[in-house]
């Protein structure tokens, strides 16, 4: 039971409404079965006899009944359609008000308890998600939302009156059965009769069964528009309830599913009328398709008449000669019949399209639902300029893991800000537009240190990192190619991402194009040669070898290599010939080996291209790490001498695996001639760039 409820009730489940539309089917079959399957008053259909020569029209109960229920099904209808106001009053009062003033109260009291669960918040976390500043101007936001909720209802339900009212009109009268599938006699006088004999009987079953099929269409429509009416009289009484799930995040989900059940029902009515006075129309003017009516003026007859209910479609001139009697006019009437269906539950169809696009939505992800959010009712989030600050890191988290943090691109929510370098005026509005799609996407721009983080989250054995990981690689992949998405709604958000990502690229922006490039096969991707993205620094590159300094020092790196337990500094020494290796072949002028080299740093090749960094900013940044392990190796080889000289005692071996390791740094430089130069060309394009930007800014 706890699996199954979710499907049916969770807006993301393609069984979402299930319960609903299983009521309504009940309520189709158990009227078919009392109309189809009804006790008969006579035993047996009349058959002729000497006294009654085939042919001869009879009285019978069963056609008695079954028109009386076609032509109350009309009534109930025709009462339904000219009553479509949400509410009358009674003895000129609402008697909704006291049940809603009833709700209000509690609502009222609930308050107090979201105040004293907002202060302990503010207690716990010392004002930094919330504060008291942001806290009361929603707090009284809400309370004059709850004050109001019955006005704002009623006043959108008579909004929805007016609509119904001018399309349920024709020719200044409101639509009835006469516009529709007419049953016209009179319910208290009439007497059903058939016709006697073998060759009616098929005849009789058919006209019946077109009788009792309208009977059924007719009180599935008002059945629908009575229920949708209940439904808003709950709505309308609960609604203070509402506003306390715009309170806090946590809940605000349960928030948009109210909403999308609210528009389920509050807008079913005015798309039926609209339909409704279409079909009317379509059916004044001609239905289109081949129907050919010659032979009912010639007076043709294919099946005869054998009951006294007459039936005929849109525009039919009813006679006993005339009732459904020719292929046609057969036709015309299942047509027209199926029509009704159509106009019952297209409805339906076009309100669950907008249920899963409101399903789709996210108060995060969405940038304007975000910032009226920010704005009007977010009073959790942190203050505008002021940077939330993270808690506190626990004692427990201190060791190993050095400065591996959260992957700072991989944002929950989209809601970190992104720092894209502008570098021309022109493209200002297209860089900040790829910035609000990437946080549709949950991505962000990468900077130079965070490249350094995701590769320690990579090495990292917390399954919680290689999730985010894995996520961020999926991401890339659904953007990719977005039909690959199972879900529909996550496939269209996906599908609009990529779509906007394409057209800013057609339009010169950076930052699209290399979060596309991104997103291809690795055999397709390439390094930029300029960085049109970001502005990479040397103070950059130096916080990149501190962090892999503090990284090499306490990450607890990988246990085997090649199949063999490794220490610390046999791992840094592996990585140290790995890095220089991927430098190397960067450097190459040939092809294969720089495609080579690319694969060598494929791990963060990803973000390496959204952030937009250039072959040579990659390579300055390999060359900060292997400089940190350098240094790093340099300082365990250090200790293990000191260590050696305090406790000349503790053996050669000691000794002697700290003179290798000394020898294995002295084998790797810190800084080759070569290395140097290639460091000096960096600072000097990075100097020069800062210059044109400088100049760009001041003109």
């Amino acid at each position: 039971m706890k699996k199954f409820l979710p499907m049916l009730f969770s807006p993301k489940s393609k069984f979402f409404g299930a319960p609903v539309l299983f009521g309504v089917a009940l309520l189709f079959i158990f009227l078919f079965f009392s109309l189809f399957f009804t006790p008969a008053v006579s035993a047996q259909i009349p058959s002729p006899t000497p006294s009654v020569p085939e042919g001869s029209w009879v009285s019978d109960s069963d056609v008695t009944f079954v028109g009386k229920t076609g032509a109350r099904s009309g009534q109930f209808l025709d009462w339904t359609l000219q009553n479509y106001q949400w509410l009358t009053l009674v003895n000129n009062q609402n008697p909704l008000i006291p049940f809603w003033i009833t709700i209000r109260n509690i609502v009222y009291a609930v308050i107090a308890l979201f105040v004293l669960a907002t202060a302990f918040i503010l207690i716990i976390t010392r004002g930094q998600s919330i504060t008291v500043m942001r806290f009361v101007p929603r707090f009284i936001f809400i309370v004059v939302l709850i004050t109001l909720s019955f006005s704002l209802a009623q006043f959108i339900y008579v909004i929805n009156d007016i609509i119904q009212d001018f399309f349920l009109k024709i020719d200044g009268r409101y639509i009835s059965t006469q516009d529709l599938l007419y049953i016209g006699f009179n319910y208290e006088t009439f007497t059903g009769f058939r016709r006697v004999g073998l060759e009616f009987e098929e005849s009789a079953f058919v006209s019946l069964l077109l009788v009792r099929l309208t009977a059924i269409t007719y009180y599935a429509m008002t059945g629908l528009l009575l229920i949708r009416k209940i439904i808003l009289w709950f709505f309308i009484i609960i609604s203070p309830v509402f506003p306390l799930l715009l309170f806090y995040r946590p809940i605000r989900n349960t928030a948009k599913i109210w909403l999308g059940e609210f528009f389920r029902w509050l807008l079913y009515a005015p798309l039926f009328a609209i339909f409704l006075h279409g079909l009317v129309i379509m059916w004044r003017t001609g239905i289109p398709l081949p129907f050919d009516f010659s032979g009912v003026a010639a007076g043709q007859i294919v099946y005869p008449t054998a009951i006294n209910i007459l039936l005929g479609g849109p525009g039919q001139a009813l006679s006993i000669t005339n009732t459904v009697n020719l292929r046609d006019t057969f036709a015309l009437y299942v047509v027209a019949l199926l029509m009704l269906w159509v106009v019952i539950l297209l409805p339906f169809l076009l309100l669950k399209i907008f249920l899963d696009y409101l399903a789709s939505l996210s108060f995060d992800n969405n940038i304007f639902l975000k910032q009226f959010m920010n704005r009007n009712l977010g009073f959790l989030s942190p203050s505008k300029g002021i940077p939330p600050q993270p808690p506190p890191t626990p004692p427990s988290m201190v060791g190993p893991t050095g400065m591996a943090k959260a992957l700072p691109f991989l944002r929950k929510g989209a809601g970190a800000a992104v720092e894209p370098v502008q570098f021309h005026s022109t493209v200002r509005t297209s860089v900040q537009e790829s910035a609000d799609i990437l946080r549709l996407a949950n991505l962000s721009i990468p900077r130079m240190r965070d490249i350094a983080r995701y590769e320690v989250s990579s090495l990292s054995r917390d399954a919680a990192r290689k999730g985010e990981i894995s996520t961020f690689h999926n991401t890339l992949t659904k953007i990719a190619n977005p039909a690959s998405v199972s879900t529909v709604s996550e496939r269209e958000k996906f599908t609009t991402v990529r779509e906007k990502l394409v057209e800013q690229k057609q339009k010169g922006n950076p930052i699209a194009a290399q979060v596309l490039s991104a997103s291809l096969p690795r055999t397709s991707q390439s390094l930029p040669i300029v960085n049109k993205v970001q502005q990479v620094s040397l103070e950059d590159y130096e916080e990149v070898r501190k962090l892999w300094t503090e990284n090499y020092q306490t990450l607890e790196g990988p246990r085997y290599l090649s199949g063999k337990e490794i220490e610390r500094q046999e791992w840094i020494k592996s990585d140290i010939d790995r890095v220089n290796q991927a430098i190397t072949l960067l450097n190459s002028q040939d092809p294969a080996a720089i495609h080579e080299g690319m694969e060598m740093v494929g791990n963060i090749l990803p973000f390496l291209l959204i952030g937009g960094f250039s072959k040579s900013e990659v390579i300055a940044y390999l060359k900060a790490k292997m400089e940190a392990g350098k240094q790093v190796l340099a300082d365990l080889a250090k200790k293990e001498e000191e260590e050696e000289t305090q406790a000349p005692l503790s053996g050669t071996k000691k000794k002697e695996e700290s003179q290798t390791l000394q020898a294995t740094v002295e084998e790797t430089p810190l800084k080759s001639a070569e290395e140097a130069e290639n460091e000096k060309k960096v600072s000097e394009e990075l100097l020069e760039r800062k210059e044109e930007v400088s100049k760009e800014k001041a003109s």
